[in-house]
C-alpha cells in the first residue's frame, strides 16, 4: 500500500469536519430517492432511518479503500436489514466505490444495484459493486455472518472490526439470538452491532406485531456491552462508536432509536413508506425538502448572564442542533467574551455541536487553543486574516477534523480569493448585525447580500452552509431562511425568553412554514400542485392559516 492510501485511510478513521459530515449524508437520502424514485420501488423508510449510522461508519469510522475494496486490514460492514440497500449504495457511492450515475439504474434489468445488495467478488463483477460485503435478502442472517467474519479475524490474529447493521423487524428471527450467543461465548470484542430502532417493520408497528421492549435488557443478558443513542445525532453515534471500541472481550450493541423515513416529512413514522416510492413528478421537491434543513444554533452570550452550563443544557433539553460560541476579544470588537480555556471546560457538558465563531485579531496565532478546546467548528474572519493565513487556519482544522468557515461583517465584501477555497470551506457566517454585542435589530439590507452570495455560491459548486448571525428571532427568520441560511444564530429569541424550550420549537416552527412555503412554489412550478398538497396533507393541515392553504386542502379530502 503506498504512502498515499495510507494516509487517506487514517483521516478516514479520525474526526471528520461536523458540517462536512452532515452535507454527505444529506447526499446519501438525496442519492438515494433519486434511485427509488426512477426505479419505482425501493424502501425508503429503511434507507433513511440508517443514513447517519451508515453516514458515520464510511465517512468518519472504518477503515477501508474504494481503491482496493479487497484490502486485508480493511474493517467489515455487514447490512443485514439488507431492504436498505438504496441508502446503503448511496453510501457506497459517495464514499467512492462507483459512479453516482449508476443509481438511475437501480432495480433494472442487468443493473449491478439491485433490489437486495449481493456479495462483490472479480468473478461477478457484472452482479455487484465493490464494497459490498454481503448478499443479503432473507432477514436474520447478517448477524451471523458478521460472527463468522470477526471470528475467523480472531483467529488469525488480525485487527479488522466488523459492523453489523440490524433491522428491529428481522429481530424477530431466532437466528439473530443464536449468533448472539456466539458471539457472547467467542468473546468478539472486535464485532459492533448496531440496531436501527425505528419501530417499524414491513407490516406495521414492531410493537404491535412482536413487541422487542425491553431490548436493551433482553442483549444484556446474552452478555453484550449494551449502549443506547439517538440515531440521527451524529454526535452521539460518533462519541459512542469510538467508546465501544475500547470494551474487551465482549460484543457490543448500539441500540440506535431512529425514525423511519426521516429527512421527508410526509414519509415519517409510517408504515406505508417501508418498501413504496414516491411518484417520480415529486422528485425535485423531495430533493429541495433535503437540501433546505436548518440548524438552530442558541448563542450562550446573550440573555442573562447566567452560567453557560446551565444554558447549554437547557437549549439541549430544548431541541437546539448546535451550541453557538461567541468568542471576542476586545480589540477586533469593542467586548470581551470567553476564551479557549472557558470553551475546553465546558466541552463535556453536551455532546452537541460547539460552533465557535472568532471575532478575535490574529486568528492564526490563537488557533491551536480553540482546537485543543475540542470546538467542531471554527469560524474566522475575513477582516482578520489574509489569504494565507487563511490557508494555514484551514488545514490545521482540517487536519483536526474541525470544520473551517469564514464570516464576514455586513459592510465587508466576500473577498475574491475566498472563491479558490471553498473545498476548504464548511460554512460562511453573514453578519446580520455589526458584531460585539448581542440583542441588535436585524439589518434587513443584508438580505439582498446573502441571496446573491447563496446563488454565486453554489454556481461556483459549495456545498456548505450559508449561516446568519445576528437579530435572528421569529420575525425575521423566515426571511433570512428564504435568503439562503440554514445555521440561524439565535441569541436574545432563546435566552431572551423565560421559556427557552417554547422559544426554540418557536423558531423551528417558522423554519417548517418557511420549508412547507418553499416546497408548494416549487410544486406549482412543476404543475403538481394539488398532487403534492394531497400526499403532503396531514404536514399541511396544522399550518394551512399560515400557508393560506386552507381550502385547497378540502379540496383534496
Amino acid at each position: 500500500m503506498n504512502v498515499i492510501t495510507l494516509v487517506h485511510l487514517l483521516n478516514m478513521s479520525l474526526r471528520m469536519r461536523y458540517l462536512d459530515l452532515k452535507t454527505k449524508i444529506r447526499d446519501i437520502r438525496m442519492l438515494a430517492i433519486l434511485g427509488i424514485a426512477e426505479a419505482g420501488s425501493g424502501h425508503p423508510g429503511a434507507s433513511f432511518s440508517a443514513a447517519e449510522i451508515m453516514g458515520s461508519l464510511y465517512f468518519r469510522v472504518m477503515k477501508h479503500d474504494p481503491g482496493n475494496p479487497e484490502w486485508s486490514e480493511r474493517d467489515y460492514f455487514v447490512n443485514s436489514k439488507a431492504h436498505s440497500a438504496p441508502g446503503y449504495y448511496a453510501t457506497l457511492s459517495i464514499a467512492g466505490y462507483f459512479p453516482s450515475d449508476e443509481m438511475s439504474t437501480l432495480r433494472k434489468l442487468g443493473s449491478r444495484l439491485q433490489g437486495h445488495p449481493v456479495r462483490y467478488s472479480t468473478y461477478q463483477s457484472g452482479q455487484s459493486v465493490p464494497g459490498i460485503e454481503y448478499s443479503g435478502g432473507s432477514e436474520g442472517i447478517g448477524l451471523s455472518v458478521a460472527v463468522g467474519i470477526a471470528l475467523a479475524s480472531k483467529m488469525d490474529r488480525k485487527k479488522n472490526h466488523v459492523y453489523v447493521l440490524i433491522g428491529d423487524g428481522e429481530s424477530n428471527e431466532g437466528q439473530i439470538w443464536e449468533a448472539a450467543m456466539a458471539a457472547s461465548k467467542f468473546k468478539l470484542d472486535n464485532i459492533t452491532a448496531i440496531l436501527d430502532r425505528n419501530r417499524i417493520q414491513q407490516d406495521g408497528f414492531t410493537e404491535e406485531i412482536m413487541p422487542m421492549d425491553p431490548v436493551r435488557d433482553k442483549w444484556a443478558a446474552f452478555n453484550w456491552n449494551t449502549e443506547e443513542v439517538k440515531g440521527h445525532n451524529v454526535e452521539e453515534i460518533m462519541d459512542t462508536l469510538y467508546k465501544t471500541n475500547q470494551v474487551k472481550d465482549r460484543p457490543t450493541i448500539i441500540i440506535a432509536n431512529t425514525i423511519k423515513g426521516n429527512g421527508i416529512k410526509h414519509m415519517t413514522n409510517s408504515p406505508q413508506w417501508h418498501g413504496k416510492a414516491p411518484p417520480r413528478k415529486h422528485t425535485p421537491v423531495l430533493l429541495e425538502e433535503l437540501e433546505n434543513e436548518c440548524l438552530i444554533a442558541p448563542s450562550i452570550i446573550a440573555g442573562e448572564p447566567e452560567n453557560y452550563e446551565d444554558k447549554i443544557r437547557k437549549a439541549e433539553r430544548g431541541g437546539a442542533d448546535m451550541i453557538h460560541l461567541d468568542i471576542m476579544d476586545g480589540e477586533f470588537v469593542n467586548n470581551t467574551t470567553m476564551s479557549a480555556e472557558t470553551i475546553k471546560k465546558l466541552r463535556h457538558v453536551t455532546s452537541l455541536p460547539f460552533d465557535a465563531h472568532l471575532m478575535i485579531k490574529n486568528p492564526v496565532k490563537l488557533i491551536d487553543g480553540f482546537i485543543a478546546a475540542r470546538c467542531d467548528i471554527i469560524t474566522v474572519h475575513a477582516e482578520t486574516c489574509t489569504e494565507e493565513e487563511f490557508i494555514v487556519i484551514a488545514e490545521k482544522l482540517l487536519q483536526s477534523g474541525i470544520s473551517p468557515g469564514i464570516a464576514i461583517n455586513p459592510p465587508t465584501d466576500l473577498p475574491p480569493w475566498v472563491f479558490s477555497h471553498l473545498d476548504k470551506i464548511d460554512v460562511l457566517i453573514i453578519m446580520s448585525v455589526n458584531p460585539g454585542f448581542s440583542g441588535q435589530q436585524f439589518l434587513p439590507e443584508v438580505l439582498e447580500k446573502m441571496a446573491a452570495l447563496n446563488s454565486k455560491l453554489r454556481k461556483h459548486g459549495f456545498k456548505g452552509y450559508i449561516e446568519a448571525d445576528g437579530g435572528i428571532d421569529s420575525k425575521t427568520l423566515q426571511e433570512v431562511y428564504n435568503a439562503g441560511a440554514k445555521i440561524m444564530v439565535a441569541g436574545n429569541a432563546v435566552y431572551g425568553s423565560s421559556d427557552i424550550h417554547s422559544a426554540i420549537i418557536q423558531l423551528k416552527h417558522k423554519v417548517n412554514v418557511a420549508l412547507e412555503r418553499k416546497l408548494l412554489a416549487r410544486s406549482t412550478a412543476l404543475e403538481i400542485r394539488q398532487d403534492w398538497i394531497r400526499a403532503r396533507r396531514h404536514i399541511l393541515i396544522p399550518l394551512a392559516n399560515e400557508l393560506g392553504i386552507e381550502e385547497e386542502l378540502h379540496a383534496t379530502e
